[in-house]
């Protein structure tokens, strides 16, 4: 593995672990057992690690929000594809408030990737109710609603889980976050999707 992905997962793994404030670049090369010379040859700082790897999450997640990828997945398969993306880089969605606000290089790409999210979202559900999936929402109130509450819930799901308690959400938060998207989603499926996400949530 060439360095440079080294230095990536290194940092994904102690992000995780130890929240991106506590986490330094002598951190990351330490863990790598590498100079932080060599670090330095990749990367400047840890703001440039952080905004590379918001690059490599936002493409993941369109990769999972194709077009063709989403004819082949259920409603719930796509839900999960997502909540994995969201374990994978957990440190974003457990700080992001903090780190836009401190970046704003990091702040202008979320907004773009969050104005992209809700385009997609609309795609999606007229794709969904197209397949007969979902139920057609008229009111585009009612749908403004719907598509800034899933967004709203699955970016700070595990920010919220963590307020009130001592230790950092586990894996079982992803089950928990999976589940308040589809009671969410539950009054406007039809069909197959709706007895698919009855049956998941009994």
């Amino acid at each position: 593995m060439k360095t440079k992905d080294r230095i990536l997962l290194t940092s994904i793994d102690l992000f995780n672990r130890n929240g991106v404030m506590a986490v330094t670049t002598n951190h990351i090369s330490k863990a790598m057992k590498i100079s932080p010379g060599n670090l330095y040859f990749y990367y400047d700082n840890k703001e440039e690690i952080l905004v590379e790897l918001f690059e490599a999450m936002a493409k993941e997640t369109y990769e999972v929000w194709r077009p063709r990828r989403l004819k082949k997945a259920t409603p719930l398969s796509f839900v999960s594809e997502n909540f994995e993306l969201y374990w994978r880089y957990r440190f974003f969605h457990r700080e992001m408030y903090a780190l836009r606000r401190k970046d704003p290089k990091l702040a202008k790409k979320w907004k773009a990737h969050i104005q992209k999210m809700l385009k997609l979202l609309v795609i999606l559900y007229r794709q969904w109710v197209k397949d007969g999936r979902m139920i057609k929402i008229d009111d585009v109130d009612e749908m403004t609603y719907v598509a800034e509450s899933l967004l709203a819930m699955s970016t700070t799901f595990l920010q919220f889980f963590e307020s009130a308690s001592d230790k950092l959400a586990g894996k079982k938060s992803i089950e928990r976050g999976k589940q308040h998207v589809a009671r969410l989603l539950l009054p406007y499926t039809t069909g197959e999707t709706k007895n698919e996400f009855e049956k998941f949530l009994k």
